[in-house]
């Protein structure tokens, strides 16, 4: 009996040391391999940025013309990429990828499928939201800057090329601001251009940097070319994201903000947002928030960019407070907004208001509509229609003038014109300037609205407009 216990107790000691051997080893092996050559400052970012890419597939149907004029339909199989921006499935990627798709298949780095439902999307700079259905919190990319990027430096190109999952390839940036048409109606504006490879199937995936921060989106390649291809800067990409995001919410915050919070601002200061205005319908919080003031964090949420701050009020409805925590020259404050309507439920107003005060009707359009006028404009209000007899006729405006801001602030969507018109400071003041996008050339245009006493216009080219909010 004392054998058998002596034998049994050797056998779990024996069994015990075995195991720690094993922890030992298995440490060991860790510690060899983090320490390895192999273990490349690339392979770091991949394995960073990896598990936020996801694969799409999905089919479409065309329609072929042929020499005779005979239309005829195809079935045909699409693929991209796409990467995840928030914990609860919203995924950015290429509109190009999931346009006219029936059936978004999305595919995450852990074998994990679902399918995606079409959020929100904007053709002209080709970037779509899309969501899938998720029940825990999913891996998002770590989001770089693209605005100080350096030619030369190394960038890694995450994809589905050729519906090879979870593919990368390895280059550097080999130019800047490319300006690239697609085809007799469309071009990608202000591209990184790449020499790593970028493949059918790697649409609307990440371009990283050697920290693992998506610097840009992949976008196209130059056909018969190697080592040419492109992607849209991070920067760019973010603000059309938070426009996409934003648009989807059924509140708005009313704040406007600076990209910039001015000279002798740190970068890192840079890399926040700056308020430029607020139009909230809280009197005591307009008073509370002031131009220059920098939010920090919403609801306690320490935000970065003005993407993650939409992606935080997007479960906030019209009428409820959010917290945001500023920073004002240095002093930590906590002030509460009040989320009004979106802007879609103002734009059957604002459009009747438009064309009884002013005589015209408006649609937006994005800021590429306004490019290269030398100002950073947001987008505009195209005048599709002027009613005659009324201040635009007076004023010599036409139809595809484009305004872009009244008196001083900008004009980048209905909303905008909105909150203008109903402004005290726009009411009491009767002839007001609008700026204006002519062919490229901007105008400054004086008009009194109907609803005024007196009426005058005028016109003259103008660099006017430069500080517009």
């Amino acid at each position: 009996m004392k054998s058998r216990v002596t034998k049994n107790l050797f056998s779990i000691a024996r069994s015990s040391s075995l195991i720690t051997a094993a922890g030992i080893a298995a440490f060991n092996n860790a510690v060899t391999y983090a320490e390895s050559p192999r273990n490349t400052p690339i392979v770091q970012a991949i394995q960073k940025a990896e598990t936020s890419v996801v694969n799409i597939q999905g089919g479409k149907t065309i329609t072929n013309s042929s020499a005779t004029g005979q239309l005829s339909r195809q079935e045909v199989n699409g693929m991209g990429t796409g990467i995840i921006i928030d914990r609860r499935g919203y995924i950015v990627t290429n509109y190009h990828v999931v346009d006219e798709v029936a059936k978004i298949e999305v595919s995450l780095s852990d074998g994990t499928t679902a399918i995606a439902k079409l959020i929100n999307y904007d053709p002209e700079t080709d970037l779509a939201l899309i969501k899938i259905p998720t029940k825990r919190d999913l891996p998002i990319i770590s989001v770089g800057r693209s605005e100080s990027l350096l030619r030369g430096e190394t960038v890694i190109a995450i994809g589905n090329p050729f519906g090879y999952h979870n593919s990368v390839t390895v280059g550097i940036i080999s130019a800047l601001h490319r300006d690239i048409p697609v085809n007799g109606s469309q071009q990608y504006n202000d591209l990184i251009q790449t020499n790593a490879d970028i493949n059918p199937g790697n649409s609307g995936g990440p371009l990283v940097n050697i920290d693992g921060d998506v610097i840009g989106i992949n976008v196209a390649v130059r056909v018969g070319a190697q080592g040419i291809g492109f992607a849209i800067p991070i920067d760019t990409a973010l603000e059309v994201m938070a426009d996409l995001v934003a648009d989807h919410r059924e509140s708005s915050h009313g704040l406007a903000f600076s990209k910039t919070a001015g000279d002798g601002v740190s970068e890192s200061a840079n890399n926040r947002l700056i308020v430029r205005e607020y139009r909230g319908s809280d009197s005591s919080s307009s008073r509370d928030i002031k131009n220059g003031d920098r939010i920090d964090s919403v609801q306690g949420r320490p935000i970065s960019n003005r993407l993650e701050l939409e992606l935080a009020l997007l479960d906030v409805r019209s009428g409820q407070s959010i917290e945001l925590g500023l920073d004002r020259e240095g002093t930590q404050l906590t002030h509460s907004i009040t989320m009004n309507a979106t802007a879609s439920r103002l734009e059957n107003d604002v459009t009747k208001i438009a064309w009884e005060q002013l005589g015209v009707k408006l649609s937006a359009v994005p800021a590429s509509s306004v490019a290269g006028v030398g100002d950073d404009y947001k987008g505009g209000l195209k005048i599709n229609e002027i009613r005659p007899g009324s201040p635009a006729q007076r004023a010599n405006l036409v139809p595809g003038d484009i305004i872009v801001g009244v008196m001083d602030w900008q004009t980048p969507k209905l909303d905008s014109l909105a909150w203008i018109l109903s402004n005290s400071t726009f009411k009491t003041a009767g002839s007001s300037k609008y700026y204006l996008v002519r062919k490229r050339t901007r105008l400054t245009v004086a008009m009194t609205p109907e609803t005024a006493s007196t009426s005058s216009s005028s016109v003259s080219r103008s660099t006017a407009g430069r500080d517009l909010r």
